[in-house]
């Protein structure tokens, strides 16, 4: 339902802006326009103003305008203010005026995403090296060890994980030849990445060492945000022990109403925070919800 509603909206910008582009240029020639619609079939509510009506229709898949003496079918008096009675320069400029509109949102939006920048884990940029192994998964099964630094797949070269990932994705369910190095040793083993995702995607299950950074605390109950610690906070070890996000959560939650110092990166500059994991259910928790260190593009 979700998807179907994001879907509708988007389609409803891009709609109303096309229309728009073709109703300003009709009035600035002054074409008389009849009717601006979002959507097609009965009209569920409408307003006239002047002498368009303006709605919005059953069928939210489209719109319309509806410009006096629009087509040659049309009942025609002749007037000025009619579409067919401009020419062909200010009928071409009407027309193209919505597949233009849309153009320039495109670029708007585009431009806007530029300027704010997205954000992308930091480890994709980094060498492939295991962090861990998914139990029962195809690279635990032939044998991948954390620390092993994936050389290539399929006899392709990868040097970050975007390129592991990227090799690996469309070879779903078939045997694939993996090189990498343990050790200072190189050795070859044979994997089949089993299908993942409604899109079938392989995945050998193999994870990269993720530093953990803050994306929010708990709005009731954060032991972290009393501590100091703030969103985007990356925590880099616990008593001064290298930490990666799976080690983290299983120290924090081994750990209830013990003080724990949390070595900190907040800007580039390192510093120690005491945080005093709350007892919930059992485990640890200290009121954060964690991401993959992310970095702005």
């Amino acid at each position: 339902m979700t998807s179907l509603l994001a879907f509708l909206f988007v389609l409803g910008v891009l709609v109303f802006v096309h229309e728009l582009g073709h109703f300003l240029v009709a009035r600035f020639h002054g074409v008389r326009c009849l009717t601006f619609s979002l959507g097609f079939g009965p009209k569920l509510i409408q307003t006239k103003r002047g002498d368009t009506v303006y709605c919005v229709s059953a069928i939210p898949l489209g719109g319309y305008v509806k410009m006096a003496g629009e087509s040659a079918e049309d009942e025609r008096e002749g007037k000025p203010d009619e579409f067919l009675s401009k020419s062909k320069w200010q009928r071409f400029q009407i027309l193209i005026a919505g597949p233009a509109m849309n153009l320039i949102l495109a670029v708007v939006v585009l431009t806007l995403v530029l300027y704010q920048g997205a954000q992308v884990p930091v480890f994709q940029d980094e060498p492939p090296v295991v962090g861990s192994v998914t139990d029962d998964s195809p690279a635990e099964t032939a044998g991948v060890r954390p620390g092993d630094r994936i050389l290539s797949v399929a006899g392709r070269e990868v040097n970050t994980w975007e390129e592991l990932y990227n090799a690996v994705y469309p070879r779903a369910d078939r045997e694939i030849e993996v090189v990498l190095r343990r050790d200072g040793n190189v050795r070859s083993i044979n994997v089949t990445p089993v299908g993942q995702t409604k899109y079938n995607l392989g995945d050998l299950g193999v994870v990269p060492s993720i530093s953990p950074q803050v994306a929010s605390m708990q709005s009731s109950s954060s032991a972290a945000r009393d501590a100091g610690v703030l969103v985007g906070d990356v925590i880099e070890g616990v008593e001064g022990r290298a930490v990666n996000q799976n080690s983290l959560i299983e120290i924090i939650n081994e750990n209830p109403n013990i003080p724990l110092t949390l070595q900190i990166r907040r800007d580039s500059v390192q510093q120690d925070i005491v945080v005093t994991p709350n007892l919930v259910d059992g485990v640890g928790l200290i009121g954060v919800f964690l991401q993959a260190e992310m970095r702005t593009i």
